[in-house]
């Protein structure tokens, strides 16, 4: 089995995949890109920091570091489970640019699923996330487990339906994600992934 070290945000499809709620109670998303080989893990974790969860607010005179957070999360654009490669990669660029207006220019050469994607271990990169949280997308309420209530049972559908599907992944501990199986997956895993997500979480089925 792979033992790579989970991203925070899932939109990229790496060997290991997972899905945490962030500290400003925002959920991890996976995003529909190509299937990873396994031979580009470095490219990989970059892809996918662009999700990492933006810096909690600092607590300022008279206010709460809960309250700052709830003003914060008021301001950021809200991702749907339906929503497109495009009007993600729309929001994320858009925190991208507000990266670059305060200073942050380092940005990997390959462009992912059109999305722009800093470096996320350039030391320069924390100063400017600080700057441009309010552009940080959050994640679906479905796939916050602090927002959706049915969120265990939902996430144990979301495995089932895929198990039912013949791509046989690895549940890990407290729904926080799986693993890829080492061997042969389905050629459309990313549609068996996204429609078993739609199936377990949507409310259509509420």
């Amino acid at each position: 089995m792979p033992n790579h070290t989970p991203p925070a945000h899932p939109f990229a499809f790496t060997r290991h995949r997972r899905l945490v709620a962030t500290a400003l109670g925002t959920a991890a998303f996976l995003l529909p890109t190509a299937c990873s080989s396994g031979e580009d893990k470095s490219e990989e974790a970059d892809v996918a920091s662009i999700s990492e969860p933006a810096p909690k607010a600092t607590t300022s005179a008279g206010g709460s570091g809960a309250s700052a957070s709830a003003s914060l999360d008021s301001q950021r654009p809200q991702l749907r489970l339906d929503s497109s490669k495009e009007e993600v990669a729309r929001l994320y660029n858009a925190w991208a640019s507000c990266l670059e207006q305060h200073g942050f220019h380092n940005f990997q050469d390959v462009v992912k699923d059109g999305q722009r994607v800093p470096v996320h271990d350039d030391p320069a990169l924390p100063a400017a996330r600080a700057q441009c949280e309010s552009k940080v997308p959050l994640g679906p309420p479905e796939l916050d487990r602090n927002r959706n209530p049915r969120f265990a049972d939902d996430w144990r559908e979301w495995i089932a339906c895929m198990h039912r599907r013949n791509y046989k992944v690895i549940p890990l501990p407290n729904e926080e994600g799986y693993d890829v199986p080492d061997g042969p997956i389905p050629p459309d895993a990313i549609q068996i992934e996204n429609e078993c997500r739609m199936e377990a979480f949507g409310a259509g089925k509420k």
